[in-house]
């Protein structure tokens, strides 16, 4: 069975993917909080803050003593602390950077000599990476980069003749789930996001599990260094 280490192994995200594939792969998890659902699901589950590389480094030592080699990695880590031009200060911009960029760019490296010949990695970014939002003034352009290092991180994992390693994007709308159906389905906001989207839906969870299930398959071997948009149609007016 393929291993799988999914960063952010406690988010709604991450626990759904978990669950759905239980039976599809040995998985490993990072995430800052123990994910209480998924917990029989995964062979381990690493509690870290991703920021902190010893800790990563940590991770790494402890996945080659279990002697894991990885056939995948799900980034499913971030942070949107709303905010805009008027609010933001230097140390969020640099924290959201740093958790949302930085951290994926040296957990890569960390994890490369761990990686099988052939490898998938899917990032998750979002829709504020494609198009304006306010009170993201951090948050997208960290999402916008992201989908940028997707497609740098194609080119150079190309020169390594060794390993067949394919990177790409799935960046959702608003994703309906139990800790904002409330504000998405009965507020104002929420109905005035709605009216944005062309088929007049959000996301679901499982719209997301299914498009990354794709990008981590070999049914998606031709697909590199892409973003693969979810949102029913939300960027495209």
């Amino acid at each position: 069975m393929k291993n799988l280490l999914v960063i952010g192994s406690a988010g709604y995200l991450g626990q759904s993917y978990i669950e759905e594939n239980k039976d599809n792969y040995h998985f490993w998890g990072i995430d800052k909080v123990k994910n209480t659902i998924c917990t029989d699901f995964m062979k381990k589950e690493f509690v870290a803050d991703v920021t902190d590389l010893k800790s990563i480094r940590k991770i790494k030592q402890a996945l080659e003593q279990e002697r894991v080699k990885l056939d995948g990695l799900l980034f499913s880590v971030g942070i949107n602390p709303i905010q805009s031009f008027y609010s933001i200060d230097e140390e969020m911009w640099d924290h959201t950077f740093s958790v949302n960029l930085k951290s994926i760019v040296f957990m890569i490296k960390e994890f490369y000599p761990l990686f099988k010949e052939q490898v998938a990695i899917v990032l998750i970014g979002s829709q504020n990476g494609v198009v304006g939002h306010e009170q993201r003034i951090d948050y997208g352009p960290s999402k916008a980069a992201l989908i940028q290092l997707a497609k740098n991180l194609t080119l150079d994992f190309e020169k390594d003749k060794e390993k067949d390693i394919k990177v790409n994007v799935v960046s959702p709308s608003y994703i309906l789930n139990q800790s904002n159906k409330q504000l998405l389905t009965e507020s104002f906001e929420g109905k005035k996001l709605l009216k944005k989207i062309p088929l007049k839906k959000f996301v679901q969870l499982e719209d997301v599990v299914g498009t990354i299930d794709f990008l981590l398959s070999d049914r998606s071997k031709a697909i590199r260094g892409q973003n693969i948009i979810v949102d029913y149609g939300y960027t495209i007016v």
